[in-house]
């Protein structure tokens, strides 16, 4: 059986980085992800991902997807993140959200599950994600 908790970044953050470096992927510095969750199966954390929220609450982006390395080839792996998506939506639409998006490699097995959930995207070139962590007056 599965369950899904908040991410707690003291104890889920470096467990984060070890499955990127194993991913090949390059670490987020812990002050930009946004509030997130992880979904576990028999004491092992499978996967996590996490929601960013404009400032009106209305639109939502479910990002950062992150599975456990380890795992990857679990026939219960597929079935788990649709299970962490639903329940991330279910959170954007509690909080008033009407839409959502997510920032997918394409022809990966992320960008199939997507699909098969309802998202779709529009034709065009990929962009190139830029991030900077801010920081704040005083600090």
């Amino acid at each position: 059986m599965s369950t899904i908790r908040p991410f707690i970044p003291e104890t889920d953050y470096p467990t984060l980085v070890s499955w990127w470096v194993r991913h090949k992927a390059v670490p987020l510095p812990i002050e930009i992800l946004p509030q997130g969750w992880v979904i576990s199966s028999g004491g092992l954390d499978i996967a996590m991902q996490f929601l960013l929220l404009d400032v009106g609450g209305k639109f939502a982006v479910i990002e950062f997807l992150t599975t456990n390395p380890s795992v990857c080839f679990s026939r219960h792996l597929v079935d788990d993140v649709k299970a962490l998506v639903a329940h991330i939506e279910g959170v954007a639409i509690k909080q008033g959200c009407n839409g959502m998006m997510s920032f997918i490699a394409p022809d990966s097995g992320e960008e199939r599950m997507m699909k098969r959930l309802g998202y779709y995207t529009g034709e065009g070139p990929c962009h190139r994600i830029y991030m900077k962590p801010l920081k704040k007056e005083g600090t």
